[in-house]
């Protein structure tokens, strides 16, 4: 009797963690499909909003935006000798007139000798360093205390990690991104772009996981969000401001100071865009230990951040029901590692006592486990087949399981700890080597430049309806019949065992068996 209770309670238990996190999964999924759709839609629909925002041609040089609004570009410093050189020689090339470029230093080594050499306060574009001798606030509190020495006429604010090598059109992206949005219902406080982790990713196993991991979240997870109208993070670097929004809300000490502002703006009733077609390339951590360091730092402020504003926000009548469902969705988003743990452990416990509700069968716990288990890497093989980088980046999938689940116990502890921790934990500092392996010439975007200059010339020719984006259709074709078999196998098996008491393939297998004999 011991035994079948012990088996039956974790039999409910695994189910539970495992539909709870198999909802995720399904996000996931449903991400994949809306992302894969929207690089092959007809371009007649293209030009209809929110897509002809989404995918707007913000990537050429020769774009144009009238007016140039002043624009102050922060840069966040804690020891970035190996970049510092860098990130400010790709500030000092942007095509832009009026701007200028403010380092936030809390650096405690020679970076700072570096901040007064080769006359960088000279010329244009403005460069100003502000040091501070004590770290309160970590980078939330640098780029406060930069906020006080902002060019007066600033009406945008830019915010790049040492590690980043902006392009040179980037600050005309993000204002034409802007004045896209500038008629929305919902005022626009933020453009966020894509953190292309790039330079590095061919250094190691871990530098091709994080690539891949990264073209999941941006060219997939953020772009069904933009297109479905919900909730959009703010996320460290690549992003620009409204300056008159950031002097209202202004930046907390939190140690992911990113989420916490942007839980706050929303509440405020603001919102942020995403577009991919803002990209800036960084460097990837390259080691195991700088990998967990940093997503515990991730998991324990964001969930932190979560329980300090979750009230205010379901209670905000400022949030839409779209970035209400995707901030629950966000709330326990790395609790989602311990709930995964959890579910694991509870159906091995299952499996070895063979003590089962009657709608469960094995091949149901197999099939969710394998959905769950399969989900963001599927996403982050769309991403990558979006960029036109399979063939070479397609590796670096298998790269990111390994390392999703080796790190996932560190980032469940993280989690928790912020969940119940009266105050928050220390900023652990991400090292930048200044390593490239790869020269970022800009994506390919499978297909899009190809189908753009064809769309050009359609116009000339009147014949819209003839274009398709140009993609290999049998690649496409595979990777949605296999998020969809992931999405609705697990389900089949529930509904079949709940309704038979039998597993779906014992139920084909009789089927088949049936018709063979006659």
């Amino acid at each position: 009797m011991h035994q079948y209770q012990i088996g039956l309670t974790a039999s409910y238990i695994a189910l539970t963690l495992g539909g709870f996190y198999f909802i995720y999964a399904i996000k996931y999924y449903i991400s994949s499909l809306l992302a894969l759709g929207l690089f092959s839609i007809d371009p007649e629909k293209l030009q209809s909003k929110p897509f002809h925002r989404i995918l707007s041609l913000q990537n050429q040089d020769e774009i144009t935006i009238g007016d140039e609004p002043w624009v102050s570009i922060h840069l966040p410093f804690f020891n970035e000798l190996n970049v510092a050189r860098r990130i400010l020689e790709a500030c000092m090339d942007i095509n832009y007139t009026n701007y200028e470029v403010l380092v936030a230093d809390d650096s405690q080594d020679t970076t700072i000798k570096i901040l007064h050499e080769r006359g960088w306060r000279h010329g244009s574009p403005i460069i100003k360093f502000v040091h501070r001798k004590d770290r309160s606030g970590y980078k939330g509190g640098a780029l406060q205390q930069a906020m006080k020495y902002i060019h007066p006429l600033t009406q945008f604010i830019v915010v790049f990690d040492a590690d980043f090598v902006p392009p040179t059109n980037i600050i005309r992206q993000f204002i034409h991104q802007f004045r896209l949005h500038e008629q929305d219902k919902k005022p626009v406080a933020a453009v966020q772009g894509y953190q292309l982790h790039y330079l590095n990713r061919n250094e190691n196993w871990i530098t091709k996981g994080v690539r891949a991991e990264f073209s999941g979240s941006y060219m997939v997870e953020r772009l069904a969000e933009e297109i479905l109208g919900a909730m959009k993070m703010v996320s460290g670097s690549v992003f620009m401001f409204k300056a008159s929004v950031l002097r209202e809300l202004g930046w907390n000490h939190s140690i992911t100071e990113d989420w916490d502002l942007t839980i706050r703006l929303y509440i405020e009733g603001f919102k942020v865009v995403y577009t991919p077609m803002i990209q800036a390339p960084a460097e990837i951590p390259t080691t195991v230990r700088r990998i967990i360091r940093q997503r515990m730092r991730w998991a324990e402020g964001h969930t932190f951040a979560v329980r300090k504003y979750f009230l205010s926000a379901i209670r905000s009548g400022k949030l839409t029901l779209a970035e209400k469902l995707e901030f629950l969705y966000f709330a326990p988003y790395y609790l989602q590692s311990f709930i995964f743990i959890i579910g694991s452990v509870a159906w091995i416990i299952a499996q070895h006592y063979k003590r089962h509700p009657t709608f469960w069968t094995p091949t149901l716990g197999w099939s969710l486990v394998f959905s769950n288990f399969l989900a963001i890497p599927m996403m982050g093989l769309t991403g990558i087949f979006l960029e036109g980088d399979l063939a070479e980046d397609f590796n670096g999938v298998f790269s990111f399981i390994a390392l999703s689940y080796f790190i996932m116990p560190y980032q469940a502890y993280a989690a928790l700890k912020g969940l119940v921790e009266a105050e928050e934990g220390f900023w652990f500092r991400t090292l930048k080597t200044g390593h490239i392996t790869d020269y970022f010439l800009g994506l390919k975007l499978r297909g899009i430049i190809e189908w753009i200059k064809k769309l050009r010339k359609s116009r000339e020719l009147d014949a819209l309806d003839t274009i398709r984006v140009p993609v290999k259709l049998p690649i496409r074709r595979l990777l949605f019949f296999s998020i969809v078999f992931l999405v609705i196998w697990p389900v089949l098996e529930f509904v079949s065992g709940a309704s038979t008491g039998s597993s779906l393939v014992n139920n084909l297998g009789y089927m088949l068996r049936g018709v063979v004999n006659g």
